[in-house]
């Protein structure tokens, strides 16, 4: 009779602290991996840069549903490192944030495109304005130039891009940064 008993109470047991532990542990190995999002531009733009793939493609996922129903693909493969000499510009250009000059970084990004089975490389070039704030960086503007160049079309003029898949991705990643959620 013991032993009908002992497998009753040993998964009750094996449900309730198992994952009591699990749990436990999770919270304490976090508490001890915290992070801190960098005050420096060239640490953060470099973690950033780092991830900015896997952000800007689960922005597609959530939001190309159109685009794959008529069988393109898009992809976010690599960023390059970030260039840091800033163009000098009118402050009516932009607003300013706590009285502060934006600092400007430039990178680019490599996308993979697959329309139908054609696969298409494409290098966007990005310019991105960041603030520094009383609760971490914000994106304050972003522009884009699309498409590669080529010797018979001049290459296409910069539009503002904060509110598409890149700068949504880098605002998502500076949310997070901000948060404490990046391991770098």
């Amino acid at each position: 009779m013991m032993n009908i008993w002992r497998s009753p109470i040993l998964a009750l047991i094996l449900l309730f602290i198992v994952p009591i532990k699990s749990v436990g542990s999770q919270v304490s190995s976090s508490a001890d991996d915290s992070f801190t999002c960098p005050q420096d531009l060239n640490k953060l733009t470099s973690l950033l840069l780092k991830d900015l793939p896997n952000y800007s493609n689960r922005v597609i996922q959530r939001t190309q549903t159109e685009n794959r129903k008529a069988g393109i693909r898009n992809f976010i493969i690599v960023a390059s490192r970030p260039e840091f000499e800033p163009l000098d510009l009118p402050r009516i250009q932009y607003n300013t944030i706590d009285n502060q000059d934006p600092q400007q970084v430039f990178f680019t990004v490599l996308e993979r495109q697959y329309n139908n089975n054609k696969l298409t490389n494409i290098q966007t070039y990005h310019w991105l304005f960041l603030t520094q704030t009383e609760i971490g960086w914000q994106t304050v503007l972003m522009f884009s130039r699309f498409g590669n160049a080529q010797a018979t079309k001049p290459p296409a003029p910069p539009r503002e891009t904060t509110n598409g898949i890149i700068g949504r991705g880098v605002q998502l990643w500076l949310k997070d940064c901000r948060e404490g959620r990046i391991k770098p």
